[in-house]
């Protein structure tokens, strides 16, 4: 069941506002590299440690209520 994207940024920003989700936030920000270096001698981890943040970028889009207005032709 897909939703409409308006749909899908309000469901996370309903998620990620909670306390649980908070933590939660905390918690990818600092697996996620999200303020640190991804970089990494061992190879590959930095490609790990990349898509991680990624994916913390991303969450936090989702969440950011400037990213839920819809663009007019």
């Amino acid at each position: 069941m897909e939703r409409n994207p308006l749909e899908l940024h309000r469901a996370y920003k309903r998620v990620f506002a909670t306390p649980d989700g908070e933590t939660i936030m905390k918690d990818l920000e600092k697996r996620g590299c999200f303020l640190g270096s991804t970089f990494s001698a061992e190879p590959g981890r930095t490609l790990v440690n990349e898509g991680r943040r990624s994916l913390v970028l991303h969450v936090k889009h989702m969440c950011d209520e400037t990213n839920f207005i819809q663009k007019e032709n």
